[in-house]
């Protein structure tokens, strides 16, 4: 029997769409019961025959809140390593986000950062390096109060790839709380001790911080 890798990535997963994947979540009248039927395949799925990644994707997408998310990770956790690194593979191309204020940098692209407005008037996103350096200052313009806003900083071919921190301040200087950090799965990997990493760019977040999973659009 093969060994799975210790890191998947897009390159490497077979995670895709499948077409009964919403009919399958509206037969669980419950979490519970979908928990049950999640261990269930782990533990009894043919080793030479393992369930097809996408199966498993389609199942985190409708359940997808932080609670049940929290019941999968301890639940695949009990797992053969190789077992949750399959599961784990359906994260692979999917949006996903985190509570936190950080964005990574890769090949000049940045990850983004989602914020919503606690009054209406002019705000700003500031971008700080490793060392706490500001680097950017970005005008945001008006923005509305409880209006949902998304910022993806287009940093300039200077700057290099790595982790940065972003604070989003009204016209006093006051940085907003709540900030979501969001992007696109690349891969995936386990750490020493068996939690699920997910890369986004030079961002990592552990799968249990994930607060919600949805199709990234093309």
């Amino acid at each position: 029997m093969s060994t799975m890798p210790t890191t998947l990535s897009a390159s490497t997963s077979a995670a895709s769409d499948t077409s009964n994947s919403s009919n399958w979540a509206t037969q669980l009248p419950s979490a519970a019961n979908f928990l049950q039927i999640l261990v269930a395949e782990f533990q009894n799925q043919d080793p030479t025959q393992p369930t097809d990644p996408a199966e498993y994707a389609s199942q985190l997408v409708q359940f997808a809140d932080l609670g049940q998310l929290q019941q999968i990770a301890s639940a695949v956790q009990q797992s053969p390593s190789s077992s949750l690194m399959q599961a784990a593979s359906a994260f692979i191309g999917r949006k996903v986000t985190a509570p936190g204020q950080s964005i990574g940098i890769k090949s000049g692209k940045a990850t983004s950062i989602t914020y919503t407005p606690s009054a209406s008037g002019l705000y700003t996103a500031e971008v700080f390096n490793s060392a706490g350096q500001k680097v950017a200052s970005v005008s945001l313009g008006q923005q509305n109060a409880g209006t949902v806003q998304t910022f993806t900083w287009k940093p300039s071919s200077s700057v290099p790839d790595g982790q940065y921190t972003v604070s989003i301040v009204d016209s006093k200087g006051k940085a907003l709380s709540g900030l979501i950090e969001e992007g696109i799965v690349q891969s995936v990997s386990l750490s020493a001790n068996g939690e699920v990493l997910l890369d986004l760019g030079n961002l990592t977040l552990q799968e249990t911080q994930i607060s919600s999973i949805s199709q990234a659009q093309s």
